[in-house]
């Protein structure tokens, strides 16, 4: 990849939101904290729906940013130092190639794309381009983190298997989520939360064993979503992954009625290792309350693992910039997650296991 573009050091960070009708306020407001960020505005496309410029013009309102009918003023370099794809996830990629092409840094929303051709393109795009790739991931759980300094250490000997757990509660569906479709209508979304959620336990299970995944096997059923089932995708899942080296992994996701954490998602991580294992939670540490009734109350520390990782993650991301570093994780990271999510789908298809395409 290509140097990035110098941010002048006494100037504030500008950054721009191409869409906002999926996580662009969330996003925002951390940003917003920032004392080196300066949120120059939300855009949508002229082509799009009445809803989502609707929807776009609001988020920006809310943020009291400028909202622009059109890409152009945040595809700028000269206005811009960087943007985020916060559309529709079938839209994230043309609009991620897009601003590659301006010759701005991109941050993408999860998932990077819903395909792989949308992945090669991104490859070869970010290959020749001025500007960083990145997407938006949680790997800067305090948890995740805190794991692979153990592994590291050689805590627990050679790790042999990974079994993590992640499910969003749908107590937290109506306000988690902007509009249902985003999620499960293929048109929109690509996919259901296989789409939607997979990347993450796949993201843990690289980063704490540097080991890719080349076997697949998934099952995936609609059980509890209504809104699911009458568009046709799954809202649970469970997937047997075999790794290099005869590792193995499994993972269990799903949006369910009530999640077993402290926010809209949760998130946890057991690793068996050759000389013992350890298991960690995203949302501990936590401080609990009982009462004299015997009811309890409990709050994660710093938050919700949904706000905490990712005002770490941009705060991060924020910093790499500045300096001229590359974020750490870019699309090679993104286009591994999403090859493990096509084999996903196969295996589910097949109700055979599915080997991992080559990489790209």
């Amino acid at each position: 990849m290509n140097a990035a573009p110098a941010i002048a050091p006494k100037s504030p960070l500008r950054i721009g939101f191409l869409s906002g009708i999926r996580h662009a306020v969330p996003y925002a407001e951390i940003l917003a904290e920032l004392p080196d960020v300066e949120l120059v505005g939300i855009a949508e496309e002229p082509q799009s729906p009445d809803w989502m410029k609707v929807d776009s013009a609001k988020a920006a309102a809310s943020m009291g940013m400028a909202y622009f009918d059109s890409l152009d003023p945040l595809l700028d370099a000269d206005a811009v130092d960087a943007v985020i794809v916060c559309s529709e996830p079938t839209r994230h990629a043309p609009l991620a190639l897009r601003a590659l092409a301006a010759g701005l840094h991109v941050l993408v929303d999860k998932p990077i794309g819903t395909s792989r051709a949308d992945v090669e393109e991104l490859v070869q795009a970010a290959a020749a381009a001025a500007g960083t790739l990145s997407v938006i991931n949680r790997l800067h759980s305090p948890a995740v983190q805190r794991l692979r300094r153990w592994v590291d250490a050689g805590a627990m000997g050679l790790p042999l298997h990974v079994d993590v757990e992640w499910f969003a509660s749908g107590a937290h569906f109506a306000t988690s989520v902007e509009r249902p479709e985003l999620v499960v209508n293929p048109e929109l979304s690509g996919g259901g939360e296989l789409l939607n959620f997979l990347l993450y336990p796949v993201d843990y299970i690289r980063f704490l064993t540097g080991l890719e995944v080349v076997e697949v096997h998934c099952e995936a059923s609609t059980l509890f979503g209504e809104l699911h089932r009458a568009s046709g995708v799954e809202d649970c899942a469970i997937v047997s992954l075999l790794l290099q080296n005869g590792i193995t992994a499994t993972v269990t996701l799903g949006r369910v009625p009530a999640a077993p954490g402290l926010g809209p998602v949760s998130s946890s991580i057991r690793i068996l290792g050759s000389h013992g294992n350890a298991s960690s939670d995203d949302d501990k540490p936590q401080v609990s309350r009982y009462d004299t009734s015997g009811g309890v109350s409990a709050l994660p520390a710093s938050g919700p693992s949904s706000v905490a990782i990712l005002r770490i993650m941009l705060k991060q991301y924020v910093q790499d910039l500045r300096a001229g570093s590359t974020p750490g994780y870019g699309i090679t990271d993104a286009a591994a997650s999403l090859a493990v999510i096509d084999a996903a789908y196969a295996s589910v298809g097949s109700g055979q296991p599915a080997k991992i395409s080559s990489a790209l």
